[in-house]
């Protein structure tokens, strides 16, 4: 089978000078770029262009010479700075004329909400020649030019996830039902570099197995990812089962925690209520951050006894019972410390695991033996403890998330030895 005659692409335009001064994130592209990919179908060319009339020309112009297909979102509102109908109306020399069932109903909604007519609202119901309507209540047309069909959506992301649901999607999938489906997974990678991973993959070819590689930093993750394409899903993802076989074996056992969407703190729950454990937490320097991860995970309830945050001395010591003889001689940022307040907390708590960590995560608090950055973090169970050190670097919140997740790991770990 030729795989290229059934790979669709097409672009993807967000408009919106607020997209381009960065007052808000472009969540619309994600999710587009998402549902298309889960219903076979790729863009070959994302694109967000300010609301100037020439330069949206401009983009569509070009982008109806790239793709099969092209979907627009944002400038369809009733302000002198929604410009896309008039730049469609330009690019493709469509005349906008009125569309008197969308002119109606909009009428018969400012009426019912009290409020006047205006020229301002009226222009949202001119459509570019031979455009079509989409959406009850909502801006939003669709046209076929040249054979390429044209999708324009309001840039609310509710309303546009809406339309894509319910026209675009559909719509596309009637107009090309010979098309690769595309399966994407990425493996959660722990405690190494994009180097190392490089280097332990050297000599793995993806694309002996039709897959496509590449690794997304996710701090402090790294995520490995394998997109492949198929006559079906299931197609795709046997290819990408089938490389994960291939290149598992160069990696650790500590290092591959989980698949896509598989935190390791919903790996670490499952490992808990498998053996019926119960954890506990005792955390200084990340304030609860810990906490909050495991208790994110829906059924935590299950398996996490408590959180304990326990800045000052005097706390680890009513709380946690650490001897005030490691806190004088060692300091509270410290190895035995760090191992105390996990045997402490498991101790008060009758847990079978228990996570502590102390650290300095700034700005001041540091000494030349003790940097900024330092980290001791501890994991007890009822048969060790382990601790272990660790210097971070970057803010107070980046030494606070690297802790936060750093205490996973290693929960993680000792629940895997």
């Amino acid at each position: 089978m030729n795989m290229a005659t059934d790979r669709v692409t097409g672009c993807l335009v967000t408009i919106g000078d607020e997209l381009l001064l960065g007052d808000i994130a472009n969540g619309n592209s994600r999710h587009i770029a998402m549902e298309l990919r889960s219903r076979g179908f790729l863009l070959s060319r994302m694109v967000t262009v300010g609301d100037q009339e020439d330069a949206i020309v401009e983009v569509l112009l070009d982008c109806l010479q790239r793709g099969r297909f092209l979907i627009v979102t944002g400038g369809l509102g009733p302000t002198e700075d929604d410009r896309t109908p008039g730049a469609v109306s330009k690019a493709l020399d469509r005349p906008l004329l009125p569309n008197e069932e969308y002119m109606e109903w909009l009428r018969q909604r400012l009426k019912a909400a009290g409020r006047p007519w205006s020229d301002a609202v009226g222009k949202m119901a001119y459509l570019p020649e031979n455009a079509a309507k989409i959406g009850v209540g909502m801006a939003g047309f669709s046209l076929v030019h040249q054979g390429i069909p044209c999708y324009f959506l309001p840039g609310v992301p509710k309303e546009m996830r809406w339309l894509m649901a319910h026209v675009v999607l559909p719509d596309l999938e009637e107009r090309f039902p010979r098309r690769l489906r595309y399966v994407k997974e990425f493996l959660r990678i722990q405690g190494l570099y994009e180097s190392e991973i490089s280097r332990r993959l050297e000599g793995f070819d993806p694309s002996r197995l039709e897959v496509e590689m590449g690794y997304l930093p996710q701090w402090p993750e790294v995520w490995l990812t394998l997109l492949a394409a198929g006559v079906s899903a299931e197609a795709a993802m046997e290819k990408i089962a089938e490389a994960e076989r291939a290149l598992r074996p160069r990696f650790d056992r500590h290092h591959i925690s989980g698949r896509s969407d598989d935190p390791i703190e919903a790996v670490i729950g499952r490992d808990l209520l498998a053996r019926g454990f119960k954890l506990a937490v005792a955390e200084s320097c990340t304030g609860g951050l810990i906490a909050r991860r495991i208790t994110a995970v829906a059924g935590a309830s299950d398996y996490f006894d408590r959180g304990c945050v326990v800045y000052s001395n005097a706390a680890k010591m009513q709380l946690l019972k650490v001897p005030p003889s490691l806190l004088e001689e060692h300091g509270a940022v410290s190895e035995p410390v760090a191992a105390a307040m996990a045997e402490g907390m498991r101790a008060q708590c009758d847990v079978d695991v228990a996570l502590a960590v102390t650290g300095i995560a700034g700005p001041t608090g540091g000494s030349p033996e003790k940097p900024v950055g330092t980290v001791f973090i501890a994991c007890s169970d009822r048969q060790a403890t382990r601790v272990e050190k660790h210097r971070f670097r970057g803010d107070r919140g980046d030494i606070q998330e690297h802790s936060a997740h750093a205490a996973l790991v290693l929960l993680w770990k000792t629940m895997n030895p």
